[in-house]
């Protein structure tokens, strides 16, 4: 059955998962605050700017207001950076109708409050509406997925009725839907992996090879399992797409931002450049895990990211001086 779904946010992942609902045979409504993004998808067909020059499907339709995006979508796609998911959340207040779905696809935590994202975004719609809002997690790089390649995602919600309509929208035959109501460890993880992929970074800048890669991502999984379930999600979420699956994509893929700025790191050279000119979510969530987390004596690994991201802690010296020292004893 057809449905009408809106998309908030015509960034790259926004408008990969436009494209791919719209093959689906549903009607996806695209909004952004880009005006110019959403004139080349009207004329064109196509958004250059987020995923080359990817032909984009009839069933795409650019819309300017965002009331007239949600009308009547049985699910609402919120695709925009973690830093504006409140104010987006706050403008989708009066628009949503009672019962529709809302699917949060960016992945951080709210600076300062450090709430994750369903729960800014349930704090700023009506009430009664927190029941439908859930997150998307796994590893989903957006190019990959606008061309059909061969993934798999998970997403995450209270209800099974609202899990498998969500399912049904999104599900292909190169795109599966894993779901789960861990909402809170999809989330954690959606958030973790961002920081640990920074460490794995500063192994490929120094140049350890792959042994001392695997090495810390193990001890990174182990380390996301120890905060996910001490912060209320459970352990098999973060051995699966949400958690191992997204770290390895975010800590080897070259196209990772948070893996680069590891690279940048390991490497001694001008990281707060990159910093000021690309989006890196892993650097704000690491203090924001950490001040979660609480005591990190269990949690080496995070120590040591916030000691080189926030004391100034030189990079080879300290990530060399946390594998001498490292003792499973």
């Amino acid at each position: 059955m057809s449905e009408s779904v809106a998309v908030l946010g015509a960034g790259n992942m926004g408008t990969a998962l436009a494209q791919v609902i719209a093959a689906n045979g549903h009607h996806v409504r695209l909004w952004s605050i880009e005006h110019d993004v959403l004139e080349e998808v009207r004329d064109k067909h196509l958004n250059t700017r987020y995923l080359e020059d990817i032909p984009l499907n009839d069933r795409i339709e650019a819309v300017w207001e965002m009331s007239a995006a949600v009308e009547d979508a049985r699910l609402i796609i919120l695709s925009v950076p973690s830093q504006v998911v409140r104010a987006v959340a706050a403008d989708l207040a009066g628009a949503i109708k009672p019962g529709q779905l809302v699917l949060n696809v960016g992945k951080g935590l709210e600076a300062g409050s450090h709430r994750r994202m369903s729960e800014v975004i349930a704090a700023e719609l009506p009430d009664g509406c927190a029941p439908f809002v859930g997150s998307m997690g796994g590893p989903a790089i957006a190019i990959e997925m606008a061309r059909g390649q061969p993934m798999a995602v998970i997403i995450g919600l209270p209800g099974a009725d609202e899990r498998a309509a969500c399912q049904s929208i999104l599900q292909n035959n190169h795109l599966k839907v894993q779901a789960t109501p861990d909402v809170t460890g999809l989330e954690l993880c959606s958030t973790l992996k961002n920081v640990y992929a920074i460490a794995l970074g500063v192994a490929d800048g120094l140049q350890l090879g792959t042994n001392t890669k695997a090495f810390l991502a193990t001890v990174a999984i182990e380390e996301m399992c120890e905060i996910a379930t001490r912060l209320g999600g459970q352990r098999e979420t973060v051995f699966g797409l949400a958690g191992l699956g997204d770290l390895l994509t975010t800590g080897f893929s070259p196209h990772s931002r948070n893996r680069t700025l590891g690279e940048h790191l390991g490497k001694a050279t001008d990281w707060q450049r990159f910093l000021r000119t690309n989006t890196v979510e892993g650097v704000t969530a690491c203090r924001s895990i950490a001040e979660l987390a609480g005591d990190t004596d269990r949690l080496p690994l995070l120590a040591l990211l916030n000691e080189i991201l926030f004391a100034e802690a030189p990079a080879p010296a300290t990530i060399r001086r946390f594998l001498e020292s490292f003792s499973y004893a």
